[in-house]
C-alpha cells in the first residue's frame, strides 16, 4: 500500500492502519493490535518515542554495548520504514511503568508521542530483551514480548523491527529483506549479497567471469542472473540451498537480462539466437521456450507487472530506446515513455502503481517513475549517473546503482526520491535487486 496525498506535493504520509488480530497472538502476548484512524481520514506517521532500553546495573561493558547498538539499529529501521516519526525526549525514569505511576507515559503524551517503545533486559537461565509498547493516549500496555539476545545484534534488531511495524502498523516490514547484486572484482562481477541496509556483505559466486543481471525469485530461494562462460553470454539459475548456480539457456548469442514471473514458474529474458535482440518465456518445469517479440529493433529488460499479466520492456524499434508495455502472450504492445530520447532498464514496483526507469537527461542517467499509463512521470535523481532501479517489497524504497561519488555504487531511496543514501563501498557494484520478504 502506498502512503502519499498527492504526487505534486510529495508529502509522505504513513498508515495508521486498522487491522485484523489473525497471527499477531504469535508476535506478541497481547493480542490486541493497536491502530487509530486520524480525524477525516488523513493518514499520518505514527509519533513514536524510544526510552533507552533498561540494563541491569553491574553488567559488563560488552552487555550494555549490545543493548545500545540493538537500539540504535531498531532505530534507524522504524525511521526508514516510513511508518514512524521518532519523538526525542531526554531519559525519563521508567522504573514505575507498568505500576500504579503512569508519570513518565504523560510526560511521553506530552511530547507528542502516540506510542512509546521500551526495552528492558533480563538476565536469568539465558539473556533476553522484553520489548514493550504503550499507547500513551490510552496509558495502556498495547503489547509485548521477549526475544533472547544473540551474537548477531542485527538481524535480532531487524526482527524486532519487523514485528513493531507488523503489531503497530498491520504491515509486513522489509528489514529482514537481502539486496543481490553484481560486484566488481578485477576484470570480473562476481554475485554479491547484502542485507537489505548494506551490511553483512557476503560473495555468492567465484566463477572470473562476467555475472550480471540477477534478479530473486518469488520465493527467495533463487537468484536468476546472466553470465559470460565459453564465449557465449548464459542465462543460469543460482540455487541458495546447493551454493552454486547452473544454466537454463545457453543457445549461441546473448542471452540477458533475465526476470522472473511473480509466480516463479517462467523467466522472461532477452536473446539474440535468432538474429536480433527479441523477449522469450522458459517454462522452467515443461522447459518450453515462447517468443514474444518479433521486431527488427532490439528488445531487452523485461520487468513483469504484480500481476503477471503485463511486461514492461525497452525497444529501440522508433530509433532510440523507450519503454514499452505489452500482454504477456506479446499482444496489444504500447509504448508508455515519450519524453526523453534514451529510457531504459524498467522496473515494476510490487504494487503495480508505479513504473520506475532510467532516462537520459543531457548527459547523465537518472532514474524516474511513471504510471503504468505514462501520463505522469516524475524524475528522482539528480547527481551522477544512475542506473537499474529496483523496488523494496512495499514498494516504499528503491535501490540503484550510482557513480556519485566516483565508482558505482549501491544507493537507496524512498519512493519519492527522498533520503538518499550509499549503503555499498566494494569499489563497483551494479544491477541490484532487492529480495521479496523471506520466511524464517
Amino acid at each position: 500500500m502506498r502512503i502519499f496525498s498527492d504526487c505534486s506535493g510529495y508529502k509522505i504520509f504513513a498508515i495508521l492502519l486498522l487491522s485484523s488480530t489473525i497471527g499477531l497472538n504469535q508476535l506478541f502476548s497481547q493480542q490486541e493490535i493497536w491502530a487509530k484512524i486520524t480525524a477525516g481520514g488523513i493518514r499520518q506517521r505514527i509519533k513514536l518515542g524510544i526510552e533507552n532500553f533498561k540494563v541491569p546495573a553491574g553488567q559488563a561493558e560488552l552487555v550494555l554495548g549490545h543493548v545500545s547498538e540493538l537500539q540504535k539499529i531498531i532505530t534507524d529501521d522504524l525511521v526508514f520504514s516510513l511508518y514512524f516519526e521518532i519523538i526525542h525526549l531526554d531519559s525519563l525514569a521508567l522504573a514505575h511503568l507498568q505500576g500504579k505511576s503512569n508519570l513518565s507515559l504523560r510526560k511521553w503524551l506530552e511530547a507528542g508521542a502516540q506510542v512509546l517503545l521500551w526495552g528492558e533486559v533480563e538476565i536469568k537461565k539465558k539473556t533476553t530483551i522484553k520489548i514493550s509498547l504503550f499507547d500513551t493516549y490510552r496509558q495502556k500496555l498495547i503489547a509485548t514480548k521477549s526475544y533472547e539476545i544473540q551474537p548477531n545484534i542485527r538481524q535480532l534488531a531487524h526482527k524486532i523491527a519487523d514485528d513493531i511495524i507488523k503489531i503497530l502498523t498491520g504491515e509486513d516490514g522489509i528489514n529482514q529483506t537481502y539486496i543481490v547484486f553484481s560486484k566488481r572484482r578485477g576484470t570480473a562481477k562476481e554475485l554479491a549479497i547484502v542485507d537489505y541496509d548494506g551490511y553483512n556483505l557476503t560473495d555468492l559466486t567465484d566463477s572470473k567471469n562476467l555475472n550480471l543481471f540477477p534478479e530473486f525469485s518469488p520465493h527467495g530461494d533463487k537468484i536468476v542472473y546472466s553470465s559470460y562462460e565459453n564465449n557465449n553470454v548464459n542465462i543460469f539459475l543460482y540455487d541458495f540451498k546447493k551454493h552454486s548456480g547452473e544454466v537454463i539457456f545457453n543457445q549461441p548469442g546473448l542471452n540477458t537480462t533475465p526476470a522472473f514471473s511473480p509466480d516463479g514458474k517462467q523467466i522472461a529474458f532477452s536473446a539474440s539466437f535468432d538474429g536480433n535482440s527479441e523477449l522469450y518465456l522458459i517454462d522452467l518445469t515443461k522447459k518450453n521456450l515462447t517468443r514474444l517479440t518479433y521486431s527488427p529493433a532490439i528488445e531487452i529488460s523485461p520487468s513483469f507487472s504484480p500481476s503477471g499479466q503485463e511486461l514492461a520492456f525497452v525497444s529501440d524499434r522508433t530509433g532510440m530506446p523507450q519503454i514499452y508495455i505489452m500482454n504477456i502472450d506479446g499482444t496489444n504492445i504500447r509504448r508508455l515513455t515519450w519524453e526523453g530520447s534514451y529510457n531504459t532498464s524498467p522496473a515494476w514496483s510490487p504494487n503495480g502503481d508505479l513504473i520506475a526507469y532510467v532516462s537520459r537527461v543531457g548527459n547523465s542517467n537518472q532514474i524516474f517513475v511513471t504510471d503504468p499509463s505514462g501520463t505522469n512521470y516524475v524524475q528522482l535523481t539528480y547527481i551522477g549517473n544512475n542506473e537499474e532501479p529496483s523496488w523494496s517489497p512495499d514498494g516504499l524504497h528503491i535501490v540503484f546503482s550510482s557513480n556519485r561519488t566516483g565508482t558505482y555504487e549501491l544507493f537507496q531511496m524512498h519512493w519519492d526520491g527522498t533520503n538518499q543514501r550509499q549503503i555499498t563501498n566494494c569499489g563497483g557494484a551494479y544491477s541490484p535487486s532487492w529480495s521479496p520478504r523471506i520466511k524464517k
